[in-house]
């Protein structure tokens, strides 16, 4: 297994203009360590427990003509067919050891809160690049923030 080195830089934050509490704070971040964990041994029983039960993947293949809305799948479908892809993609690899972390009260019906994690700096993928991110989405259940969705920028 890949040593994780994901650094938590919010525990009391105030980010673009939004008072992120420290209980929300705190919550987020744990909930972002069970995720990450969870992609990197997967198991099925923890993943029902840390998770929607509609996932929102646009970087799945084939969710755009999905049965529930484009880009959004069942659990089971993103655990069994695409949870193993991402966690083996570049992305996912520089996600997990960023430095820079941004995270965005959402309150939609995708997200509560987005994390934001740099994956390329500007130029540092190509010249001229504008950089990347992954971003994670999490929906607030019951005081837990769950896993609800994953994509890239751009």
């Amino acid at each position: 297994m890949k040593k994780l080195i994901f650094i938590f830089l919010f525990v009391n934050t105030y980010c673009f203009g939004q008072n992120i509490s420290s209980k929300d704070s705190l919550n987020i971040k744990n909930a972002i360590k069970k995720v990450i964990l969870n992609f990197e041994k997967p198991n099925y029983k923890e993943f029902k427990k840390i998770s929607t039960l509609d996932i929102y993947c646009i970087i799945c293949n084939g969710t755009l003509k999905s049965k529930l809305d484009p880009y959004v799948i069942y659990r089971n479908d993103f655990y069994k067919n695409h949870l193993t892809v991402i966690k083996e993609s570049k992305s996912w690899a520089k996600a997990i050891t960023t430095k820079e972390i941004k995270f965005v009260y959402e309150n939609n019906k995708r997200s509560d809160i987005t994390i934001y994690l740099t994956t390329w700096k500007k130029n540092e993928l190509s010249k001229g690049h504008e950089g990347a991110q992954l971003g994670l989405y999490f929906k607030k259940i019951n005081n837990d923030f769950k896993f609800a969705g994953i994509e890239t920028i751009p």
